[in-house]
């Protein structure tokens, strides 16, 4: 495994620190239940009951147990309690989507280029997740973890920097046909904020505990190449992310695309990747409806 190099030296989150201000926190429930979760001597019992303690952990946890992403073939919700309902999904199921509820909260749902982040990040973790399989890895919550928060700079930036973030993003959108449209994103951040998103977000996942994995995805996601052969998870991101740029989910849009270079990496030829972006894209929507 990789370690974050500079992206994690004392030097670089101060620097941080010092441009973005005091990094955001997760709400006390979703902070106690991600321990809980992480820890494998904390009891279901526990986990059951932190859940029940937040009325927004609860509505989230039922609705995912109910929904057809992990009830296929049921076409009609079924009444669970919270025990079963956290028996069905299993821990890495809820420290997924507990982290997708908090970076969630971080986003205001009147701004387009927020809503827009989420989508992308949703849209990002199925496809990595569905990636990891392609490959032959078992590691699908990981991959889901690292797509949904690769990104997770821009949210905090956004917070922090709102109007300029948001003409960035804009900027984006509007020249997203070019070929550089990604490469733009992180020259602009450092031309008119002094750091980028990858910087930022890295320093964010290690104070969140999130997982090294996760924060070497996003600290990477522009540049797998720096860490090739020693950490698969920026090369998967950036393989996703592309995806998501053709797919149309979020700030970026490049439909005409093309994927020949991605389905040369993933071993797939033309009319198996057709198959993969309906099936993401049943699978993506799905998802949305989830955490609607």
């Amino acid at each position: 495994m990789v370690n974050l190099n500079e992206y994690a030296t004392e030097k670089v989150t101060e620097k941080v620190l010092a441009l973005v201000g005091e990094i955001p926190t997760f709400p006390r429930a979703v902070s106690h239940l991600m321990k809980q979760l992480k820890d494998p001597d904390t009891s279901l019992e526990d986990i059951c009951a932190t859940i029940s303690g937040d009325p927004g952990l609860c509505v989230l946890v039922l609705r995912l147990a109910n929904s057809p992403l992990y009830r296929p073939g049921f076409s009609n919700p079924t009444t669970l309690s919270i025990p079963r309902a956290v028996q069905m999904l299993g821990r890495k199921i809820i420290e997924s989507a507990v982290l997708s509820y908090a970076l969630r909260g971080m986003l205001r749902r009147s701004s387009l280029a927020e809503k827009l982040l989420w989508e992308h990040a949703l849209a990002c973790a199925v496809i990595a997740s569905d990636i990891v399989r392609l490959i032959g890895s078992k590691n699908v919550e990981t991959a889901y973890v690292c797509g949904l928060l690769h990104d997770v700079g821009k949210t905090v930036m956004c917070l922090r920097f709102p109007e300029t973030m948001h003409a960035i993003l804009e900027d984006q959108y509007n020249q997203s046909q070019g070929e550089d449209a990604a490469i733009c994103s992180v020259a602009m951040e450092k031309e008119h904020l002094g750091i980028d998103h990858a910087r930022v977000g890295a320093v964010c996942l290690n104070v969140w505990q999130c997982g090294e994995e996760a924060a070497v995805a996003c600290a990477y996601h522009h540049r797998p190449k720096d860490v090739q052969g020693r950490s698969v998870w920026p090369g998967v991101i950036r393989i996703a992310d592309i995806l998501c740029h053709k797919m149309e989910y979020g700030p970026i849009c490049r439909p005409m695309l093309n994927l020949g270079p991605v389905e040369r990496a993933l071993r797939i030829n033309g009319a198996e990747m057709a198959q993969c972006l309906e099936r993401w894209r049943a699978k993506i929507e799905e998802t949305f409806q989830a955490f609607a």
